[in-house]
């Protein structure tokens, strides 16, 4: 069955240090219209790739056939973005792009057994989290930019009843079974740092920044005193223009004169004292320190104690919806009563699927089960057995295959056209 994922169509945003040591010398790898790919691009897309996939090739053989994937996918990318770029009734909103960035992040996030570990892969490629979105902000962009030209392009692909049954016949046996699968709704109580550990970092911030003041050396007081990461070459951060850094940093930052240190600022990554080291044009060159901010285990244990008082109110027959417009902090779900919708039961987070393993019983309220992101009390909505499809009983489903390969078809299509009417010339061997 050749249905081609769509998704394939969009390149996401990841790191990885499998190809990190490789030297790499800007030239040109390949020319797609006016778009140039030059060989350090290509070297990030690798990188990107490797990442969100953990792929890593055992052997030059399987080092080739990934570079060949990874730099026709880009060739292809290109093409999108050259189509993309002529239609003028297309636009992107500053939102859109940041709540992509977000998204991108974590589900990149996510193929790593916690967060820290993810941090500690960025930080052996050097990159911070910041650093990570700022660099690909317009590959971003220009993501969205072609996702919504596919879109629009793909808007009008529709199948009928007769493809639908055609489809069925032809691939039915090869169409994948049903998988078990939860209808779950969630309560999420996040952890948060409490009035006292803020307090506490702020205090301890504020004696960093006299130091200073009294004369101690900033980059020193920022190797020896920063959070984790933070302290890297003494804080600094180079040249940075007002939109490289979240609002609350620029305010202060751009306030300052060369020589000048700011006051204690409070940014969600912590606390900061900023130093500006000199400005050319719009550009200041900043050093900082930087106190991140954890919830204390006192802190951990008083939502754990919430969660678990929660899940007792529940068994008790407590409405679950209105407990979590109540008290979830998961903006997404809340106002629907934390309803999440369905998963495969075997295609979830590690820690959701040990909670609903052998789940069956509709109702039923479970947890408390921490991930990173907090504790989530789960109930189970509903419950579907794995099962081989039929044309009777899951024509939608069915239909939305038939229509996937269809528009795998429509694409490959497209994509030959594009290639005869767009000028591409290899410049690089593999």
């Amino acid at each position: 069955m050749k249905c081609i994922q769509i998704v394939t169509l969009f390149i996401l945003i990841c790191a990885s240090s499998t190809f990190a040591q490789r030297e790499v010398v800007d030239k040109i790898m390949a020319v797609v219209g006016d778009e140039v790919i030059l060989i350090s691009e290509f070297a990030n897309q690798l990188q990107l790739v490797a990442l969100q996939t953990q792929k890593k090739p055992k052997n030059e053989a399987e080092m080739k056939k990934f570079q060949s994937e990874v730099l026709e996918q880009m060739v292809s990318d290109r093409m999108f973005l050259l189509a993309a770029k002529e239609d003028t009734t297309i636009s992107i909103r500053n939102e859109e792009i940041e709540q992509m960035l977000e998204d991108q992040v974590a589900r990149i996030s996510q193929n790593y057994d916690n967060y820290d570990a993810f941090i500690k892969a960025l930080n052996e490629e050097g990159l911070t989290l910041r650093e990570l979105k700022k660099k690909y902000r317009l590959d971003v962009e220009n993501q969205l930019l072609k996702q919504r030209f596919i879109q629009k392009k793909l808007y009008s692909i529709a199948v009928s009843k007769h493809e639908v049954e055609a489809f069925y016949a032809k691939f039915q046996d090869s169409i994948p079974s049903q998988p078990e699968a939860v209808k779950l709704a969630h309560v999420l109580l996040t952890v948060k740092p409490s009035q006292y550990v803020l307090d506490s970092v702020q205090s301890r911030m504020k004696e960093l920044r006299q130091m200073i003041l009294d004369g101690a050396d900033f980059a020193v007081i920022a190797t020896n005193y920063a959070s984790e990461g933070a302290g890297i070459n003494g804080g600094d951060l180079g040249y940075l223009s007002k939109n490289d850094v979240v609002p609350e940093f620029s305010r202060a930052a751009f306030a300052l004169q060369e020589g000048d240190i700011s006051g204690v600022i409070k940014t969600q990554f912590g606390y900061h004292i900023i130093k500006c080291e000199g400005i050319k044009g719009d550009k200041h060159k900043l050093r900082h320190v930087l106190l991140k901010v954890a919830p204390s285990v006192d802190d951990t244990l008083a939502v754990k104690q919430l969660a678990d008082s929660l899940v007792k109110a529940a068994w008790d027959g407590d409405d679950f919806a209105q407990m979590a417009k109540t008290y979830s902090d998961d903006n997404d779900t809340r106002v629907q009563g934390g309803e999440l919708g369905w998963f495969a039961s075997t295609q979830m987070p590690p820690e959701f699927i040990d909670a609903v393993k052998g789940w069956t019983e509709v109702n039923d309220v479970r947890g408390p089960v921490q991930t990173r992101y907090g504790f989530h009390i789960l109930k189970l909505l509903d419950y579907q057995k794995e099962r081989i499809y039929n044309l009777k009983d899951d024509f939608d489903q069915i239909k939305e295959l038939a229509k996937q390969d269809k528009t795998g078809q429509f694409v490959d299509e497209w994509i030959k056209k594009l290639k005869k009417t767009t000028y591409i010339k290899y410049y690089e061997e593999l």
